[in-house]
């Protein structure tokens, strides 16, 4: 263990189930310290999860660019990771449109969430950020038992409902309507994400009648009444109804202390809650289980059900540089 950092990745490992679902749409990424596309050093982890919906295109274009597009930027290099992962997303989108453009017509209705958790281990720092509903936990293990002593829902669930995203989608001439009580842009039931083009300028305008169903049931029935006063792209009348602003969790992280980190996509979360997920992971850490062999644990349990999401999991285990391992 380099005595150097304030904590070392003692553990890591995931699975995805389909469960009852047609396709498996969930992509996951694990880089380990000089496991990189782009070498970022021996004291720097990357992880992520995407839950891709509409197709499984959108998660695996992200799985495959985002790395780069983050390693390779220098807000990454100066250490401004927030910064590196939010111009990283939203290079990712500007790709999609590009592909779109280029006739790749499935970028408008496939998009993804996308769940990035940074670990900066000399420096004692984890970075989350997030789109969608896609969730990253955190559990404090204890040394000396191994039982877990706080458990943490680091990212935020973006949905039209809140009340905060509903007063933007409106403001950008967007309209939230429910199906089956569910609250909905178009067809999605969640506010940001990669992709979705639809639901995005320049695909939507005051200019342009709705082209897609989804857009159909997106737009407020009088875009007219949109100005760019009001938030409203300047020229178009309307602004994006899904975006890809990301919200951030930057943590501290203590050379005495152990953590368990579960990033999962809401086949997860909305099958089982928070405490047992984490202490289900603590419990079979404690018996000499693989990372691996964790997460499959939780993704079966998840995509047991009949109707059941795709799951996936990524298990990370952190163990403080002055932490006795048990």
């Amino acid at each position: 263990m380099d005595r150097s950092n304030t904590v070392e990745l003692h553990a890591a490992g995931a699975q995805s189930a389909q469960g009852a679902r047609p396709d498996q749409e969930d992509e996951y990424i694990i880089l380990t310290p000089g496991g990189s596309p782009n070498e970022i050093g021996d004291s720097i982890a990357f992880f992520a999860v995407f839950d891709g919906h509409g197709t499984g295109i959108v998660s695996n274009h992200a799985k495959e660019h985002i790395p780069l597009l983050l390693f390779e930027s220098d807000e990454f290099r100066s250490g401004n990771y927030e910064r590196a992962m939010q111009a990283a997303i939203d290079k990712e989108d500007e790709l999609l449109l590009q592909g779109f453009r280029e006739g790749q017509n499935f970028f408008a209705t496939s998009g993804s969430t996308a769940s990035l958790a940074l670990v900066d281990m000399k420096n004692g720092v984890l970075v989350v950020g997030n789109i969608g509903d896609s969730h990253i936990l955190m559990a404090e293990r204890d040394p000396e038992n191994g039982q877990v002593k706080s458990i943490e829902r680091l990212t935020t669930s973006h949905k039209p409902e809140s009340a905060d995203e509903k007063a933007r989608i409106e403001k950008a001439g967007g309209h939230v309507h429910s199906h089956h009580d569910i609250s909905r842009i178009g067809s999605l039931n969640m506010s940001r994400a990669l992709g979705d083009l639809q639901y995005k300028t320049p695909l939507i305008s005051a200019a342009a009648a709705p082209k897609t169903e989804g857009q159909k049931f997106a737009c407020a029935p009088d875009p007219q009444n949109v100005s760019s006063q009001d938030g409203a792209q300047a020229g178009t009348g309307r602004d994006d109804f899904i975006t890809v602003e990301m919200s951030f969790r930057r943590i501290d992280l203590h050379k005495e202390k152990q953590y368990l980190l579960a990033l999962t996509t809401d086949g997860v979360t909305n099958a089982l809650d928070d405490g047992k997920i984490m202490n289900g992971i603590a419990e079979m850490f404690n018996t000499g289980s693989k990372a691996d062999e964790v997460a499959r644990k939780v993704v079966d349990q998840a995509a047991s059900t009949e109707y059941a999401d795709n799951a996936t999991c990524v298990t990370v285990f952190l163990n403080g540089t002055e932490a006795r391992l048990a």
